[in-house]
């Protein structure tokens, strides 16, 4: 079975790195602000990983304010 890489403009959801780079940060920094609570947009586990609902991330970065899960 091989992996195919998906495009990330089309996934609903995106791994702490991908937002890490979309917002400039570190990945450790956002992990970091995972386990305080501090992290501005919701996190959701899927299959034993952390995802970002990519929605909130693009709310972000347009100034509005991140929807909740």
């Amino acid at each position: 079975m091989t992996r195919t890489k998906t495009n990330t403009s089309t996934r609903a959801f995106l791994s702490i790195e991908e937002v890490a780079a979309l917002l400039g940060e570190h990945r450790s920094t956002c992990y970091r602000s995972i386990e305080r609570g501090d992290f501005p947009v919701p996190v959701v586990t899927i299959n034993g990983r952390l995802r970002v609902p990519r929605r909130a991330v693009e709310r972000l970065i347009a100034g509005k304010p991140a929807l909740r899960v």
